[in-house]
């Protein structure tokens, strides 16, 4: 026969959030303070707060720099190039006609850096096109520009792409975890 002391309660429950025994009647559990009678979306809010707190932080940080970085790597490919040109092509009358777009396309991915903290994926994706459309639009005002510097156009693109598999990954852990 089994000792009455050790069945457990008809009218104790465990807590969702944090497994320990609350009673059928409270609201809020006394441990962690997970609204046992709120409504669905109450519960999801708490949970999705306690994962924010128990999610990998130095992890998805390092996901969010990664992101950013493939901006601002972007942008001083940019500078540097435009800067080389410059002085390659000083006497050339037409070298500002080069250089300028250049730097306001390293401002361009420079702010996109930026805002990428909070909008990672919509960003590496606008960054992406952008840079495609210079790509495409410098091929059709001289085609002989596709084969020039291919190897840096490959390596751009690649950080792009790398920095969206990151935002994807970002994305996803917002979405697990209810994160704003």
């Amino acid at each position: 026969m089994e000792n009455p002391a050790t069945l457990p309660s008809p009218s104790v429950e465990r807590c969702y959030a944090c497994a320990k025994e609350v009673a059928n009647a409270d609201v809020y559990c006394n441990n962690c303070g997970y609204p046992l009678k709120g409504t669905e979306w109450d519960q999801k809010k708490f949970i999705g707060k306690q994962n924010e707190v128990d999610i990998n932080l130095p992890e998805f940080q390092k996901r969010l720099t990664h992101a950013a970085n493939s901006f601002y790597y972007l942008a001083g490919a940019f500078i540097v190039y435009g800067l080389f040109y410059f002085f390659i092509k000083m006497d050339d009358p037409g070298v500002l006609s080069f250089v300028l777009p250049n730097f306001i396309l390293a401002i361009v991915f420079l702010v996109l850096g930026a805002y990428s903290k909070i909008k990672p994926l919509a960003c590496i994706v606008s960054g992406l096109c952008l840079y495609i459309i210079v790509l495409v639009l410098n091929a059709v005002g001289n085609p002989a520009s596709i084969a020039s510097g291919i190897i840096l156009k490959i390596i751009i693109i690649g950080y792009l792409v790398k920095g969206i598999k990151s935002a994807l990954e970002i994305e996803k852990i917002k979405k697990e975890n209810n994160i704003s």
